[in-house]
């Protein structure tokens, strides 16, 4: 009796019952953005901006740069950062075309901003998004903001421990979702909204 239970159990191990593991939702590691440069007196306010489109990696589609650049431009609305913000979808390479671009709209500053890196990860996590952001004075050329801010999503690796699976085969499975959220826009707008309140004053972060 004691050994067909054995057998019985093993047979469940090697057809891998239970082996996965409820993955649709792991957690981001959220790390504050960092302020490399920043304004001695704060008056975005009562300042104009342009936002362009964001410069993306090679691998990444360009229109996420554009789709990027609107979200940007909606949570600074939202959060009143400045006094009016435009969004210009116009291409530009060096820092002197985006300044000419903020003088062309008749704004006091253009946000150039830039995704360094995107991953979109897999079911266990590991989706990575690393932003960069320069606001722009269009008289002077200088940067009034320079904000960085990294999203990691940590990997979570199903459980094939010996107990984890023996347990699985006398368990009711959990109902899965058919698909887990999208997680790197989700990243692109807490990042959005974090730069945001710091341009709005709302937020004291790390200084360089």
């Amino acid at each position: 009796m004691k050994r067909g239970l054995i057998i019985l159990i093993m047979v469940f191990l090697l057809t891998g019952c239970g082996g996965k593991k409820d993955v649709d939702r792991v957690e981001i590691r959220t790390n504050s953005p960092v302020v490399y440069i920043y304004p001695l007196v704060e008056d975005g306010g009562m300042r104009t901006v342009t936002v362009l489109p964001f410069h993306v990696p090679a691998n990444v589609d360009s229109k996420q740069g554009s789709g990027t650049a609107a979200l940007f431009r909606d949570v600074l609305l939202g959060k009143q950062a400045f006094k009016m913000i435009k969004l210009i979808d116009l291409p530009y390479g060096s820092r002197d075309e985006a300044v000419s671009l903020g003088r062309q709209a008749g704004t006091d500053l253009v946000l150039a901003g830039k995704i360094n890196y995107m991953l979109a990860g897999t079911r266990m996590g590991g989706a990575r998004v690393d932003v960069s952001v320069r606001l722009l004075d269009v008289r002077s050329g200088d940067t009034v903001w320079y904000i960085e801010q990294t999203l990691d999503q940590r990997m979570d690796y199903p459980d094939t421990s010996f107990l984890h699976r023996l347990s699985s085969c006398f368990s009711v499975p959990p109902i899965r979702s058919s698909e887990s959220e999208p997680v790197v826009p989700n990243m692109l707008v807490h990042i959005a909204v974090d730069m945001a309140d710091i341009m709005a004053g709302a937020q004291t972060v790390q200084k360089m």
